[in-house]
């Protein structure tokens, strides 16, 4: 049985809106909702948020060299973070060519989610 986990914008692996053919904001709802702020809370820098200031884990930060981290860690604590993970399901594996999968299961859902984070040469 699916969970409501609420809507929001829909952002991109960038971290921009994403937009209908008909100049729509999209929405992420469920699991993409989720997945979604995973991401978002793996790359903001620690503080940034100013409503919640414990989000971010500064994947941006650490790509930039402004601090050292284990990514696979950073990952990890992202989906550890999010209430709605079951935190004996989050998996991290470095993948081929810079890129890193997290994996995940919502509680109470059976099918994984991946997160896919193509770090190669990638500074925004």
């Amino acid at each position: 049985m699916a969970s409501d986990y609420g809507s929001d914008i829909r952002l991109d692996a960038d971290g921009d809106v994403v937009f209908t053919a008909d100049g729509d904001i999209e929405v992420a709802s469920g699991g993409a909702l989720v997945a979604q702020d995973i991401r978002t809370d793996a790359i903001l820098s620690p503080g940034s948020c100013f409503w919640a200031p414990e989000f971010g884990q500064g994947l941006r930060d650490a790509l930039k060299g402004i601090n050292e981290i284990d990514i696979e860690s950073l990952l990890r604590t992202a989906a550890f973070n999010d209430e709605r993970v079951d935190f004996e399901s989050v998996e991290t594996r470095e993948l081929e060519n810079g890129r890193h999968l997290l994996s995940f299961q919502l509680i109470g859902e059976v099918d994984p989610l991946e997160l896919y984070f193509d770090l190669k040469d990638r500074v925004k």
